[in-house]
């Protein structure tokens, strides 16, 4: 087998495992962006319906004698959880982008270098 075909096969195999892979990074950032997005567009609602409200002071009183600001604060905080789930995804993510930047490179380079020994030892 002719070391430029063994070249070329290792070569498209790298690419196409690299546009997977790639692929598959797009969609799960998507779908982060999704959740961001609905995440958001909650949290505008609230704003907006809390703005728009003229016994803003009253509800405020009555919220801090309830009993149920303890469950109101859990789930704040498990709000907060998820936001740091978010933030470890996303690192996690620019990590894997990185690495498959670097194997990209470093393949292209090893090709490259075949190539010009290939065409140097023709002549």
């Amino acid at each position: 087998m002719d070391p430029q075909d063994v070249l070329t096969m290792a070569d498209e195999r790298f690419e196409r495992r690299l546009t997977q892979e790639s692929g598959a990074i797009r969609q799960e950032i998507a779908g982060v962006r999704q959740e961001v997005a609905v995440l958001r567009q909650d949290m505008t609602a609230l704003r907006q319906e809390m703005a728009t409200r003229q016994d803003l002071a009253a509800l405020r009183q009555e919220m801090a004698t309830r009993e149920d600001l303890a469950a109101l604060r859990q789930e704040f905080a498990q709000f907060n959880e998820k936001f740091g789930q978010l933030n470890e995804k996303i690192g996690d993510w620019r990590a894997d982008i990185i690495k498959w930047s670097f194997l990209f490179w470093t393949g292209q380079l090893f090709a490259t270098a075949g190539f010009l020994l290939v065409i140097l030892r023709i002549r």
